[in-house]
């Protein structure tokens, strides 16, 4: 359900434009340091650039204080006082943006971290994946397959209209 709705929302012709998708757990404490999702110019023979990041919030923390929220330094979120826009986990939500423009040439606007988790009592949890210009060669373990998925996405995106 998840490459074949991100598929679809992307407007991508295949599956093979998408990196594996990952899950993250933020513990108390834990955070992702500031970061590009691009990728360096050495590796871009392999599906050229990220165009596209989609992150969904698999969890609710427990209060607005709690931290764990994915920053962007460089984005403001239009207020009167000019913060940095920040999406705080909600459960089911996601956070769609673009690492580059469509021509592979970086965004430099999209510099972002994953906040501080303080929450005691919560583990942030999401989920990740990345969308490149061309076709894109997984590096999976032996035995897994990226064209194993491309049926049950098909079927999904069949069901789904």
């Amino acid at each position: 359900t998840f490459l074949a709705k991100a598929k679809r929302l992307l407007g991508l012709k295949n599956v093979e434009q998408m990196e594996e998708p990952q899950i993250v757990r933020y513990k108390t404490g834990q955070e992702f340091s500031w970061h590009y999702d691009e990728i360096p110019a050495a590796q871009l023979e392999n599906g050229g650039q990220r165009t596209a990041t989609l992150l969904v919030y698999l969890n609710t923390l427990s209060s607005t204080g709690d931290g764990g929220g994915t920053v962007f330094r460089d984005l403001t979120n239009g207020s009167k006082n000019n913060q940095q826009l920040t999406m705080k986990p909600k459960q089911g939500s996601a956070l769609l943006f673009f690492p580059s423009f469509a021509n592979g040439t970086p965004d430099e606007r999209t510099l972002h971290k994953g906040e501080v988790v303080n929450s005691t009592k919560d583990t942030k949890m999401i989920a990740q994946m990345w969308f490149h210009q061309r076709l894109y060669r997984p590096i999976l373990p032996e035995g897994n397959s990226q064209d194993d998925a491309i049926p049950a996405v098909q079927n999904k995106e069949k069901e789904l209209g």
